[in-house]
C-alpha cells in the first residue's frame, strides 16, 4: 500500500524529469559526456536511496500479511486501486523502484531527489504518467533534439523526464534548477536494477545512507558548522538549576561527539525488511559498514562478550517484552559511562551525604559505585530485563545488573536507600528489608498515590512499586505489585539451580529484545479484542506459539 501512495505522490506531486533510450550525433554525444563527467564531479553518488524491490513483490507480501491476518479484504482493496492509476501500465513490475538523493557539493550542501522508475514501454508509461498528473493543462511532448528526453509543459512549469536503462528518471517538483537540470539530462545513472541488486534480493524495502558520497572537504564544514550551532544550544538557560545544565551539556555534547564519530568513521548503513513467507515472519535488518580499521569497525567486530550471568533466564518463551545485553564496551564508551557515572556518584554524595564524610573514601556511595565503575572499566556489560506476564495476566517488570563482585554492595545499597527515606523532600514511602527472594533482601518505594489508574489496574493489577535489593555481584529490581516479588524471585531460582554448563551458554544475540503478542492481547477481552480493528487483525495473525518479534543486534 505504501508503494502505491508513493507512487501517486511523486507523480503528481513531483515534477518528472527524464528521457529515452534513443542515440544522438556523435557530437552532441561526446558534449553530452563532458557534461556528465562535471555533473558527477558536483554530484557525486546518492547518499540515500529507498529501494522497493518491485510492485509485484510489495503486492504479494501485502496479499500475504492480511491473508495471514484474516483480513484478505483489505489486500483486495490495494490491488484494486491500481485501476485508479491505469494499473500503472508501462510500468514493469517485476523490477526494483524507488528514490534517490544526492548531494550537491559545495560550501553550503543542496539536496537534489530523483526518481527512479522501471520502464517496458516508453508510450503507454507516458499514458500512466498523464493519468496521474493533475489538471487537463499538462503536457508531454519529446524533446526536439534527443530521443532519451521528454518534456512535461502546464501550470507549474516546464519538467523533464529521462529515459536510460529501461528506467525514467524524475526530478521532485521544485527541484529544477540548473545544476539539478543538467545532471538529469547528463548523468549516467547506470542501471538501477544491477547497480541496487543486493538491496532488492535481500529486502522487500531498504533505506540505504551511503556516507561515502560526503566529500570529505564538505564533511568537515558541515561538522564544524553543526558543532558551533550545538555549542550555543548548550548554554546555561534562565533559572536552570546547575545540575540539569551539567548533565544536559554532557549529554548534548556526548550526541555531537557520536554524531561526529558516525559520520567521520562510518561508511554505510542499510536499514531493511523482507517477509519470509515460508517462517511466516517478517525480518528487519540495520547494518552498519565501518571505515576498514576504523575504531568503529573495531568495537563493531568485537561487540560479542561472554555468556550472559542471566543467560538461562533471557529466552524464555511467552515474555510481553525481554530487553538482553551481554556484551564488550568499546574503549571509547567506557570512557563516556564513567562520566556519567561521575555525574550521579557526584549528585548522590552532595544530595545524602554530609561536607565531612564527603571527605571520606569509604562512604556508602563510594563503595555502590566502585563496583559498578570496575564493571565498565573491564570493558562488559550484562544486563536484563523483563516483562512477565503473571498467572493473573498482570505484568511485572523485573531485572538485573551484573557488577564486578563487592561484599560491601548490600550494605551500601540498604544504607543509600535509608539516607533518601530521612530526606525532608521524599514522598515515597518506603520500606527496608521489606521483601526476601532467594535469600536477597528487597527494599520497597511505594508512591504516595494509593489508588491505580485504569492503565495501572489493567496492565499492572493496582499500585506499582519498586523493589530493589543486591547481592554481592548482582543488582536486582522488580516492579508491580506483589507479583513482582515473586516473578523476579522465580528468575533467581532458576539462575541459582542452574547447572555451570548451562550458565556458559549463550542463548541470545549480544543485544537482544523480543515481543510476545498473545500476552498483550490476554489484557482484553474478547470484545474489545474485536472491536478494536487493529487486535482483531493480531489475534488473527499471531497465534500461540506463533507470535514472536524478535529484534536482535550482532555483526555480521
Amino acid at each position: 500500500m505504501s508503494l502505491l501512495v508513493l507512487i501517486c505522490i511523486c507523480s503528481s506531486t513531483l515534477h518528472a524529469q527524464g528521457t529515452e533510450t534513443g542515440k544522438p550525433e556523435p557530437e552532441k554525444k561526446e558534449e553530452q559526456k563532458k557534461k556528465a563527467v562535471g555533473v558527477e564531479t558536483i554530484l557525486p553518488k546518492p547518499l540515500i536511496v529507498v529501494n522497493f524491490a518491485s510492485v509485484e513483490r510489495i503486492l504479494s507480501e501485502i496479499d500475504f500479511i492480511f491473508e495471514l491476518a484474516g483480513r484478505p479484504e483489505i489486500a483486495e482493496i490495494a490491488s484494486a486501486s491500481l485501476a485508479n492509476v491505469n494499473d500503472l501500465e508501462g510500468i514493469d513490475r517485476n523490477k526494483n523502484l524507488g528514490v534517490e538523493l544526492y548531494l550537491k557539493t559545495g560550501l553550503l550542501p543542496q539536496p537534489v531527489q530523483t526518481l527512479y522508475l522501471p520502464i517496458k514501454k516508453v508510450r503507454t508509461f507516458l499514458d500512466t504518467l498523464e493519468v496521474l498528473i493533475p489538471g487537463d493543462e499538462e503536457t508531454i511532448k519529446k524533446d526536439a533534439d534527443r530521443d532519451d528526453l521528454y518534456i512535461i509543459n502546464g501550470r507549474r512549469g516546464e519538467s523533464i523526464i529521462r529515459f536510460q536503462d529501461d528506467y525514467a528518471h524524475m526530478l521532485f517538483q521544485g527541484a529544477e534548477n540548473e545544476t539539478s537540470l543538467e545532471m538529469i539530462t547528463s548523468r549516467d545513472f547506470g542501471d538501477p536494477s544491477q547497480k541496487l541488486q543486493n538491496l532488492t534480493s535481500a529486502y522487500d524495502l531498504a533505506f540505504k545512507i551511503d556516507l561515502n558520497a560526503i566529500p570529505e572537504l564538505m564533511r568537515t564544514t558541515f561538522l564544524g558548522f553543526f558543532r558551533t550551532a550545538i555549542e550555543t544550544q548548550l548554554q546555561q538557560r534562565d533559572g536552570e538549576s546547575k545540575a540539569a545544565y551539567e548533565l544536559r551539556r554532557m549529554s548534548g555534547k556526548q550526541n555531537l561527539e557520536n554524531i561526529e564519530y558516525f559520520l567521520t568513521e562510518g561508511q554505510e548503513m542499510v536499514f531493511g525488511g523482507r517477509i519470509e513467507k515460508e517462517e511466516k515472519r517478517g525480518i528487519v535488518d540495520l547494518l552498519i559498514k565501518a571505515r576498514p580499521n576504523s575504531d568503529l569497525a573495531r568495537a563493531v567486530k568485537n561487540i560479542p562478550g561472554k555468556a550472559s550471568y542471566f543467560s538461562v533466564i533471557t529466552s524464555r518463551e511467552n515474555l510481553p517484552l525481554a530487553v538482553s545485553a551481554s556484551m564488550n564496551i568499546a574503549r571509547r564508551d567506557r570512557l563516556i559511562y564513567q562520566k556519567y557515572l561521575n555525574y550521579f556518584e557526584k549528585q548522590l554524595r552532595d544530595k545524602l551525604l554530609t561536607e565531612e564524610e564527603r571527605l571520606q573514601n569509604t562512604s556508602s556511595i563510594q563503595q555502590f559505585f566502585s563496583p559498578v565503575k570496575t564493571m565498565v572499566d573491564k570493558g562488559h556489560i550484562d544486563v536484563f530485563a523483563q516483562l512477565v506476564s503473571t498467572p493473573t495476566k498482570k505484568f511485572a517488570l523485573i531485572g538485573g545488573i551484573k557488577l564486578a563482585p563487592s561484599s560491601n554492595l548490600p550494605a551500601s545499597l540498604l544504607d543509600i536507600i535509608n539516607r533518601i527515606d530521612q530526606l525532608p523532600d521524599n514522598k515515597a514511602h518506603i520500606y527496608t528489608n521489606a521483601e526476601t527472594v532467594q535469600g536477597i533482601a528487597l527494599h520497597q518505594l511505594q508512591p504516595e498515590s494509593k489508588t491505580a489508574d485504569d492503565k495501572q489496574q489493567r496492565f499492572l493489577g493496582g499500585v506499582p512499586s519498586l523493589y530493589i535489593g543486591a547481592d554481592n555481584e548482582v543488582i536486582w529490581f522488580a516492579m508491580g505489585t506483589e507479583i513482582a516479588v515473586a516473578a523476579l524471585n522465580e528468575a533467581i531460582e532458576t539462575i541459582n539451580t542452574a547447572t555451570p554448563e548451562a550458565r556458559k551458554e549463550q542463548r541470545t544475540a549480544p543485544v537482544q529484545m523480543e515481543f510476545h503478542i498473545r500476552p498483550w492481547l490476554n489484557l482484553f477481552s474478547e470484545a474489545e479484542i474485536q472491536e478494536s480493528g487493529i487486535m482483531a487483525i493480531l489475534d488473527n495473525a499471531f497465534q500461540p506459539g506463533n507470535d514472536l518479534i524478535l529484534v536482535t543486534t550482532q555483526p555480521t
